[in-house]
């Protein structure tokens, strides 16, 4: 991380994080979110009455998450989730002071929870509009107004350009983030006034103190919601810890059981052949050469064999199955369909 971290340069100060870092961040907030969905997808499959409305509203269920979660970390560490396993934290910039407020809070979670939701519902909302195929199949809905058809081609047009404009914007500041052009790596913290740096140890040693201090009360009451409000924070800084390694072993999991080491330990010994079928007392006898077919008698030619495990020749069983619809020699119920052809190679 040091040759990461060295990347970008020692002019902005040692607590200027590098781009690598800010992205492996964004990176690791991205893939919670599929990570939680497959867990709760595992989970709804066993546990359908308990779990799948869950399923069902999962992006408002995981809204609600991240707010608190994000919530928490950004009132407790001035940094998102991700932020903080990283060791980074949010600072305003020296125009606005040094201070973090509620105000700052609420900003950030309004960029970090509420646009990727709304994000997300734009893209949905998008997919659906366009509808693929089956739109150009069957049409446009007849239920809908002039109105809303209107609205639905404008925004099936104007959204590819929001998007192209979103993604292009983050990739503009990402770029000169990495040159040293501007403090802020994403225009969402410039909108904010905020940047992004690295914590010190001062930074740890005041969280730890004012941990201490939620901690401690006067009455029985006061401690009691006090230790509840310290025990539940403690909750949540276990999930930087908690959460990715939950989301490795279930990855790692989902790997196993579609590699073929998996397939490998499920393999089970070949079972013995069943017993072979014995012949009937009032069918045809077998020869005793094995290589005479026991309907007439000659060397097998053309062999063909029937699910009784006795070969004729092809000729001959074909007549006297479509003739009695028996094995010659079980007298068992057979069909034209059942008789299968063997092919041997000459030595």
């Amino acid at each position: 991380m040091e040759f990461m971290s060295n990347l970008s340069g020692d002019s902005a100060g040692a607590d200027r994080p590098s781009l690598f870092e800010l992205i492996a961040q964004d990176q690791m907030r991205d893939l919670l979110r599929p990570a939680l969905r497959y867990l709760l997808t595992v989970y709804a499959e066993r546990y359908p009455r308990y779990l799948l409305r869950a399923h069902q509203y999962f992006d408002e269920a995981y809204l609600l998450l991240s707010w608190l979660v994000e919530r928490h970390y950004l009132a407790q560490w001035g940094a998102s989730f991700s932020e903080n396993f990283y060791g980074l934290k949010r600072a305003r910039t020296s125009e606005r002071g040094d201070k973090w407020t509620s105000t700052d809070v609420s900003r950030s979670l309004l960029f970090l929870v509420g646009l990727p939701y709304l994000k997300l519902k734009l893209d949905e909302a998008f997919d659906k509009t366009r509808g693929g195929a089956a739109a150009e199949l069957f049409g446009e809905d007849e239920d809908e107004t002039p109105l809303r058809r209107r609205a639905v081609r404008v925004f099936r047009v104007v959204y590819p350009w929001i998007n192209a404009g979103y993604h292009g914007a983050t990739l503009a500041y990402h770029i000169a983030y990495l040159y040293d052009r501007t403090r802020f790596y994403s225009p969402w913290l410039h909108l904010q006034g905020i940047e992004v740096r690295r914590m010190s140890m001062q930074d740890y040693e005041a969280s730890e103190r004012y941990r201490n201090a939620v901690a401690a009360g006067s009455s029985k009451g006061v401690m009691l919601r006090r230790l509840l409000a310290f025990g539940l924070a403690r909750g949540l800084d276990w999930l930087k810890v908690l959460l990715p390694m939950g989301m490795f072993f279930f990855k790692f999991l989902e790997w196993w059981y579609a590699s073929d080491y998996h397939k490998r330990t499920q393999v089970r010994p070949i079972p013995p052949p069943p017993e072979p079928v014995q012949p009937d007392e009032h069918g045809l006898p077998l020869p005793a050469d094995p290589n005479i077919c026991p309907i007439c008698l000659k060397h097998r030619t053309n062999p063909a064999a029937l699910p009784t495990g006795y070969a004729y020749c092809y000729p001959c069983i074909f007549h006297h199955v479509e003739e009695h619809g028996r094995c010659p020699v079980t007298l068992a119920r057979v069909e034209l369909e059942q008789i299968r052809k063997l092919y041997t190679s000459g030595i």
